[in-house]
């Protein structure tokens, strides 16, 4: 993933497609924990994000989302976390990359612990307009604190979001 990114820093990119703008997002989706040892594994998930360009077609956003996992004994994963992501090309489709570091907190029968995690993010935007947006993506969680952690080694996510762009200057 990360030799992606190399890669697609070296693309030529006339857009402005995040450039001296701020996005607010929602959305919802679906968690899944993969290899859920005797812990439920599929959840309904909820993100909001905040960001601001870095470039013509960079943006970093701050990300808080909140997962419940139905079952005898309900599992609540509250993750915050900094990703940054590429928009490919300013079109009406917008293919998006990204990958982000997270703080993960999980619940569990009032238990409560605390986990690192590395994300990738594979995404679209389509574009309504200059100021609203509505796109799906697909984001991989690896727990750098597995080891330690009772949750799965993987996460996964998927969600329909809603945003809006507001022009900072």
């Amino acid at each position: 993933m990360l030799g992606c990114l190399t890669y697609v820093t070296w693309l030529p990119s006339a857009a402005q497609a995040y450039e001296d703008r701020a996005t607010l997002g929602a959305a919802v989706g679906y968690a899944g924990l993969a290899d859920a040892d005797g812990l439920p594994s599929h959840a309904v998930h909820f993100a909001l994000s905040a960001g601001g360009g870095i470039g013509d077609a960079w943006s970093i956003q701050g990300l808080l989302s909140h997962s419940l996992f139905f079952d005898e004994s309900p599992l609540q994963l509250s993750m915050a976390g900094l990703e940054t992501v590429y928009d490919l090309d300013n079109v009406r489709f917008v293919p998006l990359l990204g990958a982000g570091i997270d703080g993960i907190r999980s619940v569990q029968s009032r238990e409560a612990r605390g986990d690192f995690a590395l994300h990738a993010l594979l995404g679209f935007d389509f574009v309504i307009n200059r100021r609203w947006f509505v796109g799906a993506d697909a984001s991989g969680f690896w727990l750098a604190t597995n080891a330690y952690s009772r949750l799965a080694p993987f996460i996964g996510t998927v969600a329909l979001r809603a945003s809006v762009r507001f022009d900072l200057r």
